[in-house]
């Protein structure tokens, strides 16, 4: 028998090394689509301010241990999953065949649908890799736009003051972090990163970006300009599910099947073969609203 774990971050390392527990006899693979040891996104923070180095965001510091626990590690991306035929189709490698299929693929940044969003200098601040460019492109005084002022916005925003850079923050919504902040409490904030010097936008969108002489120019909707030697994306996420689209026996478009499931974080018996074991949606992509539309709308 062979399980699977799509995802290389903590809900599916965690999962991996439980079911090697449990299972001493079959073999364990853990599918992660960056080219990095499985790492913890909520490291990277520390990772920018110098507090920790890149290995210090590696989910397990002690060198063989994945093989030590016979559990394989694949760097690929799946994109199909045959749920009756019970494989996986990757980018690179071909296929694979699963018994036991767990999904764990956590999320991907949400990019609003505007001229320059793919320059160089644009980045989403999300991986191991944004963060070593955020590293490589700024100094002290260095210019950064921040796009949007959510919870993870906030966290990187942090990490930048620390950094001493010179930030500008543009939110849409009338007050940072909307979704868990009232009125009171996101002005709170927002008064606190201005005597931070921080400069705060809300009310605000960021309409374009283009090159400029001095790096990137951050047009807003009130018709001003940001100058940038970097921008960084911020505006949310949506579950890393779009490989299920295309899979065998799922019906994405009326999110039906293994995308629902997903969705719930449940079992997923509609798309199972029959007497197979169905694959299973870790909570690392649930989906707690419904999804974005595919058209010109980008709010998460």
């Amino acid at each position: 028998m062979r399980h699977i774990v799509i995802g290389a971050g903590p809900a599916g390392v965690i999962a991996a090394e439980t079911l090697r527990r449990m299972d001493a006899r079959n073999a364990v693979t853990i599918i992660g689509d960056e080219p990095e040891p499985p790492y913890s996104r909520m490291a990277l923070p520390y990772y920018l301010v110098g507090k920790i180095g890149e290995e210090g965001t590696h989910l397990r510091h002690k060198k063989g241990h994945y093989g030590d626990h016979g559990i394989e590690v694949v760097n690929d991306r799946v994109t199909r999953v045959d749920a009756a035929g019970k494989r996986l189709h990757l980018e690179r490698n071909g296929e694979l065949a699963f018994d036991r299929l767990l999904i764990a693929t956590g999320a991907t940044p949400l990019q609003p649908p505007i001229e320059g969003i793919d320059l160089p200098g644009v980045l989403n601040g999300w991986t191991l890799r944004d963060s070593r460019e955020i590293i490589e492109r700024t100094e002290p005084g260095s210019r950064v736009v921040l796009m949007g002022a959510g919870f993870i916005g906030c966290i990187l925003l942090e990490a930048l003051a620390r950094r001493k850079l010179k930030i500008a923050v543009v939110e849409r919504e009338e007050r940072m972090v909307p979704r868990m902040l009232d009125d009171t409490a996101g002005d709170l904030l927002k008064r606190w990163c201005e005597e931070k010097g921080v400069q705060v936008l809300t009310g605000t969108e960021a309409k374009a970006i283009e090159r400029a002489d001095s790096g990137l120019a951050v047009q807003l909707s009130d018709g001003k300009t940001l100058p940038a030697d970097l921008v960084i994306c911020a505006v949310g996420v949506r579950p890393n599910i779009g490989f299920l689209e295309a899979s065998r026996r799922i019906r994405a478009c009326g999110w039906t099947g293994i995308c629902k499931a997903v969705a719930r974080g449940f079992t997923l018996p509609a798309t199972s073969a029959r007497g197979a074991t169905s694959p299973l949606a870790s909570t690392a992509c649930r989906r707690s609203s419904p999804p974005p539309p595919t058209t010109a709308g980008w709010r998460p």
